[in-house]
């Protein structure tokens, strides 16, 4: 089983599209599957959507969270209610070409227990405004730096994961927001499972001004997340 999860939040102009190619592209891959609609409370009209696509589609689950949760516990939330074999994320804007999902699967049927895009390795494309490039290439230097994991991109929305990850590692791991990434591949790979990480082609979706209030605020949260792994490893 393939479960195939969607974090939603205040996702009403994307949502449609994004479950009805998710399932165009998983069929033929040859496996039961689901597409999860994590809902993350949203206010703008994304759960009707998303019971309207429960409705419409047997293999859809939507899954509704009564208060924002953040990206890390509407995934974890999800994946602790529905059991699968491969269980993968997709950003709702998909700005991941969609040209590489059957490889992400793959990867995992291969035998990898992580499989991740990149936008920052060789072979990859990306658009993006160049101060978020910046920032994010800064980060992920950092990330790099501080526990020797390998990974050139810890932040796009676009991994796969093996169950026997999933199951030793959701639980574990304490980031409710975007840092949950961050933190499920590198206790990943402090654990010694095997990721992959592999070029792809990304453009921006998403394409508000980034403010210097945002900066600093992503900056606080992933700061005190950062903390928090560290203080594990080290007390491993």
């Amino acid at each position: 089983m393939i479960v195939v999860t969607v974090p939603a939040y205040n996702e009403s102009r994307n949502l449609k599209k994004c479950v009805e190619l998710l399932l165009q592209e998983t069929l033929p891959l040859g496996e039961e599957f689901c597409i999860v609609i994590a809902e993350d409370g949203s206010t703008d009209g994304t759960d009707i959507i998303a019971q309207s696509l429960e409705r419409m589609y047997p293999t859809v689950i939507h899954l509704c969270a009564a208060r924002k949760l953040g990206r890390g516990l509407a995934l974890k939330r999800a994946w602790n209610k529905v059991e699968g074999d491969i269980y993968v994320y997709i950003d709702c804007d998909l700005a991941t070409n969609m040209k590489y999902y059957p490889r992400l699967i793959n990867l995992i049927r291969e035998g990898n227990d992580l499989a991740t895009g990149s936008r920052y390795i060789e072979g990859a494309k990306v658009h993006r405004p160049l101060l978020r490039e910046l920032t994010s290439r800064l980060y992920n230097t950092l990330i790099r730096m501080m526990f020797k994991d390998h990974v050139f991109d810890h932040q796009i929305g676009f991994k796969a994961f093996s169950n026997r990850l999933i199951r030793d590692t959701l639980n574990k791991c304490k980031s409710a927001g975007w840092f949950w990434d961050t933190e499920i591949i590198v206790r990943s790979i402090h654990s010694n499972y095997k990721c992959v990480e592999f070029p792809v082609e990304w453009e921006e979706k998403k394409r508000e001004k980034t403010s210097m209030k945002r900066l600093i605020t992503d900056v606080m949260i992933h700061g005190v997340g950062l903390s928090r792994l560290k203080s594990y490893l080290l007390s491993k």
